[in-house]
């Protein structure tokens, strides 16, 4: 039989509020890595096909050149289908396993993966089809294997994390490589080619593994506890606190203290506040002593609203901090309440509480929002990015202008 091509797709039933504004659900780093990521991983192949919501087709094609997204015609032969919100690796064998006309669902009936003819995957990944084809043969898995919310990828953070760091091959740490550093406990301390851990910084690995990616610097006086992943060419400023189940994606630049949290990639928490429990997209910049409240002091579970036309939801955690979207900044002094939304394009600079729902595009100070202009904002973000030596690209910036109006 023919290897079916492997095709990855968002079916945007998820609702992740500001997460997914600018990218799709299998781009969310839900662990040490994005989801599709993970899901090439588990299956052992690259993907062949990307189908996301046409708004992103533009600026994922970008990403991703060497594989087709959004193709107008089927692919040739049978397509293994993978829903892009995968919670995890749980059921890699059984999706690996199905032949054409199989499925796996929930058992509420959304789909995790199936394996269906040329025509029918088109037409079922593009949305076109509301149901599996009537040959589609269904096995239900027990437990939610699809993330829903984005306080779901909280919940998985500390078994995906351990399995991500498990499949790691980045070399172990050797002291003599390190001189200064104190390390204990007894999983694995893993350090990339190119990164450096300076003298008096204390890498505690006695509750889970810890791996500091290429490139990386973790600058003196810092505290690294595992579980914990920092990324690629990250900064870990002199006197940080990186608690259990911490996430830092690529090309960030972290300070103060950071518990239980998700950082997507290029952005900057450089100086002391505190940030738990969180979710926080790519070129964000958190002011000096922006401080996130992940408790409530009744402790009862937090409700988390995340768009301005749906009601609040109960998370059924009792610790949630905030949910940031892309290119977000707070002024120095910023605090956000528990289960605070903040929409990509925001500037929080209010001397009290801001706001819990703040929507796109929206410049908020003590006398209230007003909305930002797109173009400041993309003029603005273009010189951030020319420090990084990176270049906002014009499907880039045609989807912040799409956020204008939705405030």
């Amino acid at each position: 039989m023919t290897t079916p091509t492997l095709t990855i797709y968002d079916d945007g039933q998820g609702r992740f509020g500001p997460l997914t504004s600018s990218r799709a659900a299998f781009e969310l780093r839900t662990g040490s890595r994005q989801s599709y990521s993970r899901i090439q991983k588990a299956l052992g192949r690259p993907a062949d096909v990307l189908r996301v919501p046409r708004r992103l087709a533009g600026v994922v094609r970008q990403r991703y050149p060497g594989v087709l997204v959004n193709p107008d015609t089927a692919v040739e032969g049978a397509c293994l289908l993978v829903n892009g919100r995968w919670a995890g690796v749980s059921f890699a064998e059984q999706v690996s396993e199905l032949e054409i006309g199989q499925a796996l669902v929930q058992n509420d009936g959304q789909v995790l993966a199936a394996c269906l003819g040329s025509e029918d995957s088109r037409l079922f990944a593009a949305g076109e089809l509301l149901a599996l084809p009537d040959l589609a043969r269904t096995v239900r898995v027990t437990g939610r294997a699809l993330f829903e919310r984005p306080w779901h990828l909280l919940d998985a953070l500390p078994d995906n994390l351990l399995a991500d760091l498990a499949a790691s091959d980045l070399p172990v740490f050797q002291p003599d490589q390190h001189p200064g550093v104190t390390s204990f406990g007894d999983h694995p301390i893993r350090v990339g080619e190119g990164a450096r851990v300076l003298p008096s910084v204390v890498i505690d690995a006695e509750y889970g593994p810890v791996a500091i990616d290429q490139g990386a610097v973790i600058n003196p006086l810092s505290v690294l506890q595992g579980p914990c992943y920092i990324g690629r060419e990250s900064v870990i400023v002199s006197h940080t606190s990186i608690r259990r189940n911490t996430v830092i994606g690529p090309s960030c630049k972290i300070g103060g203290e950071i518990s239980a949290s998700i950082i997507q990639s290029h952005s900057n928490k450089a100086h002391a506040g505190y940030l738990g429990d969180s979710l926080v997209g790519s070129w964000v910049n958190l002011g000096a002593d922006t401080n996130v409240s992940n408790l409530k002091n009744t402790y009862n579970p937090v409700r988390v609203q995340l768009e301005q036309d749906t009601p609040a939801e109960d998370t059924g955690r009792t610790f949630q901090g905030a949910i940031i979207g892309d290119y977000v900044r707070t002024a120095i002094g910023t605090r956000l309440i528990t289960g605070t939304v903040v929409h990509p394009g925001c500037m929080l600079a209010v001397t009290g509480w801001a706001p819990k729902l703040a929507t796109p595009l929206g410049f908020y100070t003590d006398a209230g929002r007003k909305p930002y202009d797109a173009d400041k904002l993309i003029a603005t973000l273009h010189t951030v990015m020319d420090r990084r030596d990176t270049r906002l690209t014009q499907d880039e910036e045609a989807l912040i202008r799409s956020f204008v109006g939705r405030g």
